[in-house]
């Protein structure tokens, strides 16, 4: 069976709890903040210069979502 999950960015209380209570008593749609903490990687002071380079990692679709919409919607079967 497939299933909805809404993640709502944890700036947006708001927003999970208004979908939370639009979707309340389907089995189908799950509403769920974003639990997720800052990337473990990220380092507090600066890399040297000669080191920098473009940053091989991307950030992913979903948090580039999170980012601008505040949130995502996943279709899991």
């Amino acid at each position: 069976m497939a299933h909805d999950l809404f993640i709502v960015a944890k700036r947006d209380l708001a927003l999970c709890e208004y979908l939370a209570k639009q979707f309340a008593g389907r089995t189908d749609v799950e509403v769920i903040l974003d639990r997720r903490e800052a990337q473990r990687r990220q380092r507090a002071e600066p890399h040297d210069s000669e080191r920098r380079r473009a940053d091989r990692r991307s950030r992913s679709r979903i948090d580039a979502d999170l980012e601008s919409l505040g949130v995502v919607v996943l279709s899991l079967r």
